[in-house]
């Protein structure tokens, strides 16, 4: 799984102009000359909202189906209009900006967010700060600040949070090759859209009607796929594929990305049945910007799936001591991203994310050195749904009708087995899992939470990790040995295979729920748990493996969590039966 780091910089108190202080350029980038002056760049000034305490209200009434207003959705305009800031507040930064020379035309106003479009010489006099030329490694290179940089005190009980000024996009990291080695009767171990057919109770053919509902996989950094390779991949698993009809965001078709392949291609071949969008979040944008664009985008899919994440506790994009040193965190940024979740599903829409690939430690603690785990973001967000990752152990190779890709003596498909978390000896990373720092137990997974904790399992100790916070993930589903064509055929692996599959099993439930009452399931986890204690034959409960291990391997310090019957903080409920979802549906 890619994973992309953003920087956050918060304004703490009334009297402080400085908003963030770097002193030294992120690992891997080199600081050079000062930018040139008419050299331009993009930047976002979150503004502070109002009536947070009634949004959350609207939130949870639409999304819990024991409500009476569940389903009774918003419109953009409304919910804008409850927490937008107050006109003269928003004018305040709109004049600061047209004093430094910004022209309206370079100024996008989105509600309670201003993306503008700054020279250097604009930004370092708005600012207070001197920009410079950073360059990667790779030869890539961005424009950002050095030392402080501040906002005018007039402008302290307005402005929430900058993003641009000082924001370095994470380093490339990819989806798991599979090392896959497991003897079998025809090549290597492959799971295809069809041993989720069998494996999650999905029914295989398409009904042949119109979609009903629609399903994205969300990108970023760059990430692209092929359209020939989509279309090549349905020919290899004999699925007939609903090519993408809309498209958001610079994809490059001709340069395709693992990333991407991967999650387009699962997404529509475990569900053919639904439109297809793919989403690429333009820059180094990360998960503020894409939210405040996609809430203010008048149509929008129902059900999207993010195979990003990272650290809770280390969203800012600079060494942990700096950190520390600086007493910096990134709470206020994950909870900024949180509003904007719950925004989104005030329309409608349903969020997955995966749970990370780094097991309860996290990529940024890849060697378990620090004394306390670490939870991925935006996975431990209460606002949205968290996929883990499973493997099969003993599988069985019995499908009733083997597609091309499986009769090619390279691979052994598989039609069964035991299905288990998946391990670091055999998948080379584990599911991320734990519980939220920031973020407390949301009610509707309390009694779940409360099972586990008191079941007698082996828990970490108890300062590495919140036993109050919100737990994740909520549900799993496979992330090892997924086939993709990307130039070819080959396995992958990751909670970035788990994600686009439990997505587009939603989008099937989407299917029975909008034939019910012609409203999508909108934010689903209040659903989701009450639908596995109402009959937790809706999941496949997995109760073999753990998340001590990192991408990097065990190193003797490293904790985690077990996964045992009932909810747990490695596969969560479990996975999917989908004929028996369907039929809670109906029942309700």
């Amino acid at each position: 799984m890619k994973l992309l780091l953003c920087v956050v910089f918060l304004f703490a108190a009334a009297s402080a102009k400085v908003m963030y202080s770097r002193t030294m350029a992120p690992e891997g980038w080199t600081k050079g000359a000062r930018a040139a002056p008419l050299s331009t760049f993009k930047i976002a000034v979150a503004l502070k909202q109002r009536n947070l305490d009634k949004l959350e209200a609207l939130f949870w009434a639409v999304s819990d189906p024991k409500s009476p207003d569940y389903q009774n959705f918003m419109e953009i305009q409304e919910i804008n209009e409850l927490i937008a800031p107050k006109r003269e507040h928003r004018q305040l930064v709109l004049d600061w900006l047209h004093n430094a020379g910004v022209v309206s035309k370079h100024i996008n106003d989105l509600s309670d967010c201003l993306e503008v479009i700054v020279t250097v010489a604009q930004a370092e006099m708005l600012f207070n700060t001197e920009i410079f030329v950073y360059t990667h490694a790779n030869g890539r290179t961005v424009l950002r600040s050095f030392g402080d940089f501040s906002i005018p005190d007039t402008l302290s009980h307005v402005v929430e949070m900058v993003e641009g000024i000082s924001t370095f996009p994470v380093p490339h990291l990819g989806v798991v090759r599979s090392n896959n080695t497991r003897a079998a009767p025809n090549g290597m171990d492959a799971v295809i859209p069809q041993t989720l057919f069998t494996m999650y109770n999905i029914a295989a053919e398409t009904s042949g009607s119109a979609p009903t509902t629609t399903q994205a996989v969300i990108e970023f950094e760059g990430e692209s796929y092929s359209p020939q390779d989509l279309l090549s991949f349905g020919q290899q698993v004999n699925i007939k594929v609903v090519p993408v009809s809309k498209t958001v965001g610079p994809n490059q078709p001709n340069s395709p990305q693992l990333e991407a392949e991967l999650d387009i291609q699962f997404i529509a071949t475990v569900n053919n049945e639904a439109t297809n969008w793919f989403w690429l979040e333009p820059g180094d944008n990360w998960l503020y910007l894409f939210s405040v664009h996609f809430f203010n985008t008048a149509t929008v899919p129902q059900v999207n799936s993010i195979s990003y994440a990272w650290s809770e506790m280390d969203q800012c994009q600079i060494n942990p001591s700096e950190c520390q040193n600086l007493g910096v965190n990134s709470q206020g940024y994950v909870l900024r991203c949180n509003t904007e979740f719950q925004k989104i599903a005030l329309r409608g829409v349903s969020l997955l994310s995966a749970s990370g690939d780094s097991g309860a430690n996290g990529r940024t603690d890849e060697y378990c050195t620090d004394p306390y785990l670490k939870p991925a973001f935006p996975a431990c967000s209460p606002y949205i749904t968290s996929v883990g990752a499973t493997q099969v152990n003993s599988p069985v190779y019995n499908l009733a009708s083997p597609p091309p890709l499986c009769t090619s003596g390279e691979w052994s498909c598989i039609s069964g087995g035991q299905e288990v978390a998946v391990s670091y000896d055999v998948a080379e990373f584990t599911s991320g899992g734990g519980f939220s720092v920031y973020a407390l137990q949301p009610s509707y997974q309390t009694a779940a939470v409360k099972a586990y904790l008191s079941s007698g399992i082996t828990l970490p100790p108890a300062s590495y990790y919140n036993a109050s916070g919100r737990g994740y993930p909520d549900v799993a589903a496979f992330g090892h040995n997924c086939m993709i064509y990307s130039g070819g055929v080959e396995a992958v692996g990751g909670t970035s295979c788990a994600t686009p599959a439990f997505s587009a099993v939603v989008a099937l439930l989407n299917q029975a729920q909008v034939a019910k009452t012609g409203k999508p399931l909108g934010f689903l986890n209040p659903f989701l748990y009450q639908m596995y204690a109402a009959q937790a034959n809706t999941f496949n409960d997995v109760t073999v493996g753990d998340n001590k291990c990192t991408e990097s391997g065990c190193s003797a310090g490293c904790q985690g969590f077990y996964a045992t019957k009932g909810w747990d903080p490695v596969t969560g409920m479990g996975s999917p039966n989908v004929q028996n979802m369907i039929a809670y549906i109906n029942s309700q």
